[in-house]
């Protein structure tokens, strides 16, 4: 696992390749991505965990480019024209515009419901670039690819993982989706949304697995947060009267709730070998999943 010292040497690295000014950086948030803000520059850096397909990153700032530029989207923005930085550990370095977050963010399921159905209508095919086909729990397949120590995962747990993402990726390519397929964030949950600085709205931010897919897999981080973290069923009803759809008419359903089971244990994967806190929610989260455990609530990170 990287440590502060190690990110913070990298981030050095690449505002010297790029020329900008790393003075006072903080690090902000840890944990798929190590987060940076830049108040020299009013910028925000994000480093990839672990190795990063330096295309996919560049990928990621043409589209949120386009979006916020050509579509009037409210998509976070890269920072100008600075391009994506591979740094020597195999991680990526890119840059993007900084706003400035309220003491506490007020938003609801409608809010994102909006984003989602405004993102779903616009034409995938205009995206200046081809957009990758969805492909499932990339993010974990690459978490158990690197070291993991016994104590975090036993070789049987990760044998069986690997098997389960073969598995769910079979029963979801399997699935007669209802709604058409296009242009989807891969990520789309609440904690996603931030506050844009300059209109007084709401942002969709991290934008790592944009691609072109089924739209149900942006809708089942809402559902999803009603199940494990405490969501009332309210949060979900009121999502599905404003994007326009009820996930759970869904043929693939339940296989997408697991699929996103899954997915909640890349990022405390990558940092139970260091924190104690965060090998606490694995072990709760592979024991509910391997147990076949559907409905209890998760501790939240």
């Amino acid at each position: 696992m990287t440590n502060d010292d190690d990110l913070h040497a990298q981030l050095v690295a690449a505002c010297a390749s790029t020329g900008i000014d790393p003075t006072d950086a903080r690090l902000i948030h840890h944990y798929s991505n190590a987060i940076y803000l830049l108040p020299a520059a009013d910028a925000i850096v994000r480093i990839t965990v672990g190795p990063a397909d330096l295309e996919q990153v560049r990928l990621t700032q043409t589209v949120t480019r386009w979006l916020a530029r050509s579509c009037g989207y409210p998509a976070t923005a890269p920072l100008g024209a600075v391009e994506p930085v591979p740094l020597a550990s195999g991680s990526v370095a890119s840059f993007w515009e900084f706003h400035q977050q309220p003491a506490k963010l007020t938003y609801s399921s409608i809010d994102l419901a909006s984003l989602l159905r405004r993102l779903h209508e616009i034409d995938g095919d205009t995206v200046p670039v081809p957009l990758p086909p969805w492909v499932p729990l990339t993010s974990l397949e690459g978490a158990l690819s690197e070291y993991i120590p016994e104590t975090a995962l036993t070789g049987d747990e990760v044998a069986w993982l690997k098997q389960e993402i073969i598995e769910v990726r079979e029963r979801l390519a399997s699935v007669e989706w209802q709604l058409p397929s296009g242009l989807v964030h891969g990520d789309a949950w609440a904690g996603n949304l931030l506050a844009d600085s300059r209109t007084g709205g709401l942002l969709l931010s991290d934008w790592d697995w944009v691609s072109s897919g089924p739209r149900e897999i942006d809708l089942v981080p809402t559902w999803h947060a009603a199940r494990r973290y405490g969501r009332d069923d309210a949060w979900k009803i009121a999502f599905a009267h404003q994007y326009g759809y009820d996930l759970t008419d869904s043929p693939g359903y339940e296989a997408l709730m697991h699929m996103r089971d899954m997915m909640q244990l890349t990022g405390p994967l990558r940092r139970a070998r260091t924190d104690q806190r965060y090998f606490t929610f694995l072990r709760q989260r592979v024991s509910a999943i391997r147990a076949g455990d559907r409905s209890s609530q998760w501790s939240t990170l």
